[in-house]
């Protein structure tokens, strides 16, 4: 799905489903639930939704939508979210694991 999703134009978005953070016993992992989601989807079709460059990912993140605030914010940035359980130096590590494991598949490896 990568390579595809990797050659669409604006105005596409992609929605995680689960958990952040890891497991549901990790230090501050948080379920990402229906209603955030459609809180997310609204504010962005109202065009309240500042999006920002993740500097880990190079994709654009929702860095402040109305009515989502910590720690729930984290499920959005989820660097904040291991950093306010101080985990910054795990998510530090998977960052770049992720990273070839998204651009292998975009190469369709």
């Amino acid at each position: 799905m990568l390579p595809a999703v990797a050659r669409l134009r604006d105005g596409r978005y992609l929605l995680k489903s689960g958990r952040v953070g890891g497991g549901a016993g990790e230090s501050g992992s948080l379920a990402i639930d229906e209603q955030l989601v459609v809180r997310v989807l609204d504010a962005e079709l109202a065009g309240e939704v500042e999006w920002e460059v993740d500097p880990d990912f190079g994709y654009e993140v929702a860095a402040s939508v109305p009515g989502v605030e910590p720690p729930e914010d984290g499920l959005l940035m989820p660097r904040l979210l291991y950093t306010r359980a101080d985990r910054p130096y795990e998510h530090a590590a998977i960052v770049p694991r992720v990273r070839a494991e998204v651009e292998a598949l975009i190469r369709g490896e």
